[in-house]
């Protein structure tokens, strides 16, 4: 009888043994499969996002593209940016800026290989108006990453200095594809390329759209502009966009700079950053394309 109820004993603790593997192995079942449930969901959502994000730049070169004014100015609809705005179980934002309203790096040297000096000189006014005292080491080291040759200018860098680092590689001379390349320049950091990314652009020609380019980069066209000449022009283009040089020339707060500046400014443009930023659900998503809106044509693509 003794015995009887040992063997009884332990076939219940057996069986209970069993019960609690069984539960752990249930309960690890059960987890694995919510992080999966989450993880697809969280695919899901991304996915969303990016075809939404993707929708948002073609909803962005639809607008360039309706555009026809002879004139390009903060006030046509493309500059209006799109905040938030309810698409299916999502939401998207889209923001089109002019990049003929900033200062082409690439034009920092001719075809034929040489240095620009209106657009160097322009690019040492902008970081002296922006407070950066690097600004002539920069300039210089950005010019002979872009030239063809390998002959460091004064203050400037060239392969033998990026060879000797610790992760060598040569200078590129060549112009620039991406902003991002520019942390490949001596000097540059994405602290400072973040703050000079609102001024310059690698598209367009040597001239300015002076309707959307911001009052830093006006006053950096010319060492005549000062405070008044730009407020001058700032003020013009509120009350309704700029469309000649008579209009510049008759502004009177412009008539010592306007010999200066004339040549190097425009009224249109021709290139255009469109981002649009994406949410659905938990997931994000954000593309930003530099369209030519010429030809519709996307310059880059790229998703963040």
């Amino acid at each position: 009888m003794r015995c009887l109820r040992q063997e009884q004993g332990t076939v219940l603790l057996l069986v209970l043994v069993v019960v609690a593997l069984l539960s752990a192995l249930l309960g690890d079942f059960a987890f694995s499969t919510l992080v999966d449930l989450r993880l697809t969901e969280s695919f899901r959502d991304r996915t969303k996002a990016y075809y939404l994000a993707k929708g948002g730049v073609r909803f962005g070169r639809m607008l360039l593209q309706e555009d026809t004014n002879t004139y390009d100015s903060l006030d046509d609809l493309w500059a209006q940016p799109i905040n938030h705005y309810p698409v299916g179980d999502g939401a998207v934002s889209i923001l089109i800026e002019d990049h003929d309203g900033r200062l082409n790096l690439n034009r920092l040297v001719t075809g034929q290989g040489n240095i620009d000096v209106v657009i160097r000189d322009r690019l040492l006014r902008l970081f002296q108006h922006l407070d950066i005292a690097e600004g002539p080491e920069l300039t210089a080291a950005l010019i002979d990453w872009i030239d063809p040759d390998d002959e460091p200018q004064p203050l400037g860098a060239e392969s033998d200095y990026y060879l000797s680092l610790p992760d060598p590689y040569r200078a590129k001379n060549a112009p620039l594809d991406t902003m991002e390349e520019m942390l490949r320049v001596r000097g540059f950091s994405p602290r400072l390329l973040q703050r000079l990314a609102p001024y310059v652009t690698l598209y367009g020609d040597r001239r300015v759209n002076v309707n959307t380019a911001p009052g830093e980069l006006l006053m950096a066209l010319a060492e005549e502009m000062d405070g008044r000449a730009v407020d001058a022009v700032l003020n013009a283009r509120q009350r309704s966009p700029l469309t000649s040089l008579t209009q510049l020339r008759d502004l009177p707060e412009l008539e010592r700079a306007y010999g200066f500046i004339f040549r190097y400014v425009k009224f249109d443009s021709s290139c255009y950053r469109v981002t649009a930023r994406a949410e659905v659900g938990s997931g994000r998503s954000l593309v930003k394309a530099d369209i030519r809106k010429d030809d519709n044509q996307v310059l880059y693509f790229k998703v963040d």
